[in-house]
C-alpha cells in the first residue's frame, strides 16, 4: 500500500480503503481548524468522512462532561476509585516520559564553549531516552570530543525498547549519512516510539536492521550459563557505538520486539488498546481531562489519538499503518493480553510544552500535528549529531541501587547524573538516591560543574496534603483570575460539576511552591543529608529550570492566559521540582 509523506502536509481528502489525494494541503477547515485541503473541491468531496469529527460534540464550546450534564456524581466520588481521584487504569508501563525532556549538559552555560574534554553522563533511571536525545541534539556544533551516555532502567521492557530505538537509528546511518534522509528516518523513530501500529516498511526496517544484531548475540550465547550477564558492543562507521548488557535469558526476550505474534491481528490489537484507552468505565475520567483542554479542537484531536494511536497530523492519511507495533504489544508480562500503558499516558507528557506550542504550523489547533513536527526536527538533529560525533551509548537493566557494583568504574567519573524521580519518597527517597549515586559524580576538583539532578513529582502535593494543609494552600482567588469564564452559579448548581473539578485540578499552578518545597526539605532533613553524604544542593540551578512546568507569567500579563490554558490542558501539575546537587569534596 502506498503511503504519503508527512511534510509538506498532504490534503486530508482520503478514505480508508478508497482514494487518496496526494496534493499538498493549503486550505484550513474553518469548522474544526484541524485539517488542510488542497482545494474546495476536495473539501466538499471529503465532507461525508470529515463531518463526524468536524461536528463532534467534543468540538463545541458548550460541551460538558456526561456526569455534569446528567447531574450525577462522577465515577471517582464513590467506591474504590474515591481513594485516588487520578487512580491509574491499565498496566502502567512507563514507555513515555512524564516530565519535559531536558538537555542535562547545558555545556555552554556551565563548562563553557572552550571545554576540551570528553563528557560522561549517567541516566540512572532513564525511562525512555528522550533526555539523551535532547542532550545530544543540543551539543554545541563545534564540540568534537567523545560523549559517553550510560542509560539504565530496572524495567527490562524499557531497556529493550531503548536499545531497539538507538540501534535502529545507528544502524540506519551505516549506508552513508550523506545519502540518508534524516527526516524520513526521524519519522520512522517517531512511530516505533509512539504509534500503536506501523507500516510494513517500518516493520521491515526493524526486522532487517536490528533483529539480526540481537539474533547473532543469542546464537553465540546458547552454551552460556543461565543468569550470566552478556555484554555486546556494536561499533558503527560514524565512530559511535552501543554497548548492551543483559542476562542471557533476556537477550532472547529482546527478539520478541521484532515479530508480531501470529494471533495478534490488526483488529485484535485495536480491541486490546481500546479496552484501556476507551474503557466505558473510564468515561468520567476522560471527560474530566477533556474539560481542561485549551480548546474544543484539542479535545477532538486527543480523542482521535485515543481511537487510532497514531502520532500523525490529524488529517494525514492513516493508510498503510496495518501492523501492530511489536515494541509495544509484546511487553506486558511477556504476553499480548493488554495495551501496556495506562489510559492517561500521552506522548505530549515527555516534551517541553512551550517548544511544542512554538512549532510553526498551518493548523495550530492540531496539537499532535505540532508534536509530530517538533519531534521530527528534534530527532533529525539528533541523527545528524550521532552521524558525525563519537557518541558511546551503554545500556543496562539494573536497579539504580546496584549501579555502582556493576558499572565497573572508579568513583567520580560522571559529569552529569540524572536520577529521574527515584528521589521521591515513594521510591528510594533523597538520602538513598544520593547515597547510591553521588559517589559516581566527579568531584569539584575534577569538574566544578559536575551535577546530579533529582526530580520530585510528588513532594509539593504531599506537603500540601499533610496536616490538612491543602485547603490552606489553595489560592482559589488567583485560580479564578485565570478562569474568567466561570460563573459562581455553575458551581452552586452542581458542587460536583466539571467547573469545580477544573478549579481543583488547577490548584498546583497557583500554589506557593517554594514555601511548600521548603517545608518538604525540612521534613526530609536535607541539611542532614548534605552533611552526612558530603553533597551540596545548588542555590540556583544551572542545568534546568527548578520549576519547569510552573507558570512564568502573572494574570494580566501578555500571554499569561494562553500559558495557563496550555498548562492546565497538559498532564503536568505545575509542581514538578528539579533539584541539582554537587559533591562537596
Amino acid at each position: 500500500m502506498v503511503t504519503t509523506t508527512v511534510m509538506p502536509m498532504p490534503c486530508a481528502n482520503w478514505k480508508d480503503g478508497g482514494s487518496v489525494c496526494f496534493r499538498e494541503g493549503t486550505l484550513v477547515c474553518k469548522g474544526c481548524k484541524l485539517v488542510l485541503y488542497c482545494s474546495r473541491h476536495c473539501q466538499i468531496k471529503h465532507w461525508r468522512e470529515h463531518k463526524k469529527e468536524c461536528k463532534s460534540p467534543l468540538g463545541k464550546t458548550t460541551w460538558l462532561p456526561a456526569w455534569d450534564r446528567e447531574r450525577r456524581a462522577p465515577a471517582w466520588s464513590h467506591g474504590e476509585a474515591a481513594t485516588n481521584l487520578h487512580n491509574p487504569f491499565g498496566p502502567n508501563k512507563h514507555f513515555w516520559g512524564n516530565t519535559p525532556a531536558m538537555d542535562v549538559l547545558q555545556l555552554l552555560r556551565n563548562e563553557g564553549p572552550a571545554y576540551d574534554k570528553d563528557i560522561t553522563v549517567l541516566f540512572a533511571a532513564s525511562g525512555d531516552v528522550r533526555n539523551a536525545v535532547q542532550t545530544i541534539r543540543n551539543l554545541p556544533p563545534d564540540f568534537e570530543h567523545q560523549v559517553k551516555m550510560t542509560i539504565n532502567d530496572k524495567d527490562f521492557d524499557i531497556t529493550a525498547k531503548n536499545a531497539v530505538i538507538l540501534l535502529l537509528a545507528l544502524s540506519s546511518l551505516e549506508e552513508g549519512y550523506n545519502q540518508t534522509d534524516f527526516e524520513i528516518l526521524a519519522e520512522t523513530l517517531i512511530h516505533v516510539w509512539y504509534s500503536a501500529t506501523i507500516t510494513k516498511d517500518t516493520l521491515s526496517e526493524l526486522q532487517s536492521r536490528v533483529k539480526p544484531l540481537i539474533s547473532d548475540v543469542c546464537e553465540r550465547a546458547v552454551d552460556k550459563q543461565p543468569n550470566i550477564l552478556i555484554r555486546k558492543t556494536w561499533t558503527f562507521k560514524s565512530g559511535s557505538s552501543l554497548l548492551l548488557v543483559l542476562k542471557k535469558e533476556d537477550w532472547a526476550r529482546v527478539m520478541e520486539f521484532f515479530d508480531i505474534p501470529e494471533d495478534l491481528t490488526l483488529e485484535k490489537s485495536r480491541q486490546l488498546r481500546h479496552a484501556i484507552t476507551l474503557a466505558p468505565e473510564r468515561e468520567d475520567y476522560r471527560d474530566r481531562w477533556y474539560f481542561k483542554d485549551a480548546s474544543p479542537s484539542m479535545r477532538v484531536a486527543k480523542q482521535r489519538y485515543r481511537e487510532d494511536g497514531l502520532l500523525l497530523p490529524f488529517g494525514h492519511p492513516r493508510i498503510g499503518f496495518d501492523y501492530p507495533n511489536p515494541t509495544l504489544f509484546q511487553t506486558v508480562f511477556q504476553t499480548i493480553s493488554s495495551w501496556p500503558l495506562d489510559d492517561k499516558a500521552d506522548p505530549l507528557g515527555g516534551w517541553p510544552l512551550d517548544e511544542v506550542r512554538a512549532t510553526s504550523s498551518r493548523i495550530p489547533q492540531d496539537i499532535y500535528g505540532k508534536l509530530f513536527s517538533y519531534l521530527r526536527g528534534v530527532f533529525s538533529a539528533f541523527l545528524r549529531r550521532i552521524a558525525t560525533r563519537k557518541i558511546h551509548f551503554e545500556l543496562f537493566n539494573l536497579d539504580a541501587k546496584e549501579l555502582i557494583q556493576h558499572l565497573v568504574v572508579e568513583e567520580g567519573v560522571y559529569d552529569r547524573i540524572e536520577a529521574s524521580n527515584i528521589s521521591d519518597t515513594c521510591w528510594l527517597g533523597t538520602r538513598e538516591t544520593l547515597r547510591c549515586l553521588s559517589p559516581l559524580l566527579k568531584t569539584p576538583a575534577d569538574n566544578p560543574h559536575a551535577t546530579l539532578i533529582t526530580v520530585y513529582l510528588n513532594a509539593v502535593m504531599e506537603t500540601a496534603k499533610s496536616s490538612d494543609a491543602e485547603g490552606e494552600e489553595l489560592d482559589v482567588a488567583r485560580t479564578l483570575e485565570y478562569m474568567t469564564n466561570i460563573q459562581d452559579i455553575n458551581i452552586i448548581r452542581n458542587p460536583q460539576g466539571a467547573e469545580m473539578y477544573r478549579v481543583w485540578d488547577a490548584r498546583g499552578f497557583t500554589y506557593d511552591v517554594d514555601k511548600l518545597f521548603s517545608k518538604y526539605m525540612a521534613v526530609q532533613h536535607f541539611e542532614d543529608i548534605e552533611r552526612d553524604l558530603h553533597v551540596t544542593m545548588k542555590e540556583q540551578n544551572t542545568i534546568g529550570d527548578a520549576w519547569p512546568t510552573a507558570l512564568k507569567l502573572r494574570p494580566g500579563q501578555e500571554g499569561a492566559q494562553e500559558e495557563f490554558d496550555d498548562a492546565l490542558a497538559s498532564s503536568y501539575t505545575g509542581v514538578e521540582r528539579y533539584v541539582e546537587w554537587k559533591r562537596a569534596v
